[in-house]
């Protein structure tokens, strides 16, 4: 029993069955019509390497591989299975999202994973309200799935981050991932609110704070006086040694 599931699991993963399922989500118009030859063979290849499922687990966005809340639990599952005891998901209200610094319209998810030795680990996943209006941040690869399904986004990048923190460098790391952190420091570099505060706090540290113009005056008048006397008592200590007082 246990060597025909294994060699299921093998037909599965063939070249030949991927390549067949990539074929029936094409024709079903699941996300995969798009893509060019070398795209979908990039997709089979990755499948078989992860184990993963083409369309279920497994998609292509923009071009690139894209791996689904489905695909991400199939992971945690197969890579933790000693310490992975199940995980919960729940979106932030608007009070907590305040609370946390996070905007109203800004679509956040908690996630928390049991484990064994840690407890429960939590990890929250946004995506911005610009983000889920497709708003184009410059500098950052748009990500057409934060326009077209934001809640499965914000699932998906909390349950990424939850992972990390219960799990370490071990957990997988996908491009969006990086592309959330390279839009979200975008945003936060060019937020005028932010530039404003960083500038204030830049003057605070680095600038002294300038002498009202009255102290200033005084304080050049002193310097004047220190310099008129010490040129005094130079000529005086000259004519002196010269016998002349």
């Amino acid at each position: 029993m246990t060597q025909a599931l294994e060699r299921s699991n093998r037909n599965e993963f063939s070249i030949a069955s991927l390549e067949r399922r990539i074929r029936l989500n094409r024709e079903a118009g699941w996300g995969l019509q798009g893509a060019t030859s070398t795209q979908l063979n990039m997709l089979a290849l990755y499948c078989q390497k992860h184990r993963l499922l083409p369309g279920d687990d497994v998609t292509l966005y923009g071009g690139s591989i894209w791996i689904t809340v489905d695909g991400r639990v199939k992971l945690l599952r197969r890579n933790h299975r000693d310490e992975y005891r199940g995980f919960s998901q729940r979106p932030l209200s608007k009070d907590e999202k305040a609370e946390w610094g996070w905007a109203a319209k800004d679509i956040v998810v908690e996630t928390t994973i049991r484990t064994v030795t840690y407890g429960e680990i939590k990890g929250y996943g946004r995506v911005s309200a610009a983000e889920a209006e497709g708003t184009k941040v410059e500098g950052v690869r748009h990500n057409p799935v934060a326009h077209t399904q934001p809640v499965e986004m914000a699932m998906k990048r909390s349950l990424a981050r939850a992972e990390r923190f219960a799990f370490g460098t071990e957990s997988l790391q996908d491009e969006d991932e990086l592309e959330e952190t390279a839009r979200t420091y975008v945003e936060e570099r060019t937020n005028p609110e932010t530039v404003k505060r960083n500038s204030d706090r830049y003057q605070e540290i680095f600038e002294p704070e300038e002498k009202p113009r009255a102290d200033m005056e005084q304080a050049d008048d002193d310097m004047e006086e220190r310099i008129k006397e010490s040129e005094q008592k130079e000529v005086e200590r000259q004519r002196k040694q010269e016998g002349l007082i």
